[in-house]
């Protein structure tokens, strides 16, 4: 047996198909995965906001999650979703980083820095 999975970024907008998220399998890895991503970032990001975008992931490319699943399991499910949300939300985070906030602003601009 031969396992060939394809995961292609497109620009194009996609259609979602939120009927994957009835399958117990794809919400119990969707909640694991939120609650890792919560854990380890929990100061930039909480367990519902990476739930949300796990979901979100799942229904954008639902055809290839149901794939996926099937062929290999809900552990490189997993995995995927990791990766898919890491790619979506640290990128995000990275660039927020980089941000000097208000208060740190002010306080520079009251010392002369």
């Amino acid at each position: 047996m031969t396992l060939q999975l394809h995961d292609h970024n497109t620009v194009q907008p996609v259609e979602a198909d939120w009927s994957v998220l009835s399958d117990p399998q794809v919400k119990s890895v969707a909640e694991a995965v939120a609650r890792g991503f919560a854990r380890d970032y929990g100061l930039t990001l909480e367990y519902e906001d990476a739930y949300q975008e796990a979901v979100i992931i799942a229904a954008e490319r639902a055809p290839y999650v149901r794939q996926l699943l099937a062929e290999a399991g809900p552990g490189l499910l997993h995995r995927w979703f990791s990766q898919r949300l890491r790619d979506r939300w640290l990128t995000e985070a990275k660039r927020r980083s980089g941000l000097v906030s208000y208060e740190a602003a002010q306080a520079a601009e009251r010392t002369g820095l």
